[in-house]
């Protein structure tokens, strides 16, 4: 399997620890960015070399505007986004607006290569809210 190349969106610093036990382990490299324009211009000026992008939804307001952003400029471009305990709304607007996996904090590294390894692997998927 490539390399992964992943661009984060996060100040969690327990996200950053997840992601980095991911990568240690595939020998993966990430781009950590401060704010989410750095993430819409990793995707835009080096897309080709990025596999995925982890958006942590919980990192300010621009989460989901990011997540609508980056699917508008690569559609089908996959994202893993992690929402904050609960948040139910939040994983089905990430879904509708592009995300191809979603996880609920806490995120153990586990729960994080898991959702890396599916949106990689598969098609986007809808989301259903009961």
């Amino acid at each position: 399997m490539k390399t992964p190349v992943v661009a984060l969106l996060t100040n969690d610093p327990n996200l950053e620890e997840c992601l980095a036990q991911v990568l240690l382990e595939t020998r993966g490299l990430s781009h950590l960015a401060d704010n989410a324009s750095d993430v819409l211009e990793l995707v835009c000026t080096n897309g080709q070399d990025l596999d995925l992008a982890v958006i942590d939804c919980e990192h300010g307001p621009h989460g989901l505007t990011l997540v609508a952003a980056v699917n508008k400029q690569r559609e089908n471009f996959p994202m893993v986004v992690v929402t904050g305990p609960g948040e139910k709304l939040i994983e089905a607007l990430a879904y509708a607006n592009g995300a191809s996996a979603c996880l609920s904090k806490p995120v153990s590294a586990t729960q994080l290569a898991e959702a890396m390894k599916q949106c990689r692997c598969s098609k986007p998927q809808l989301a259903v809210v009961a």
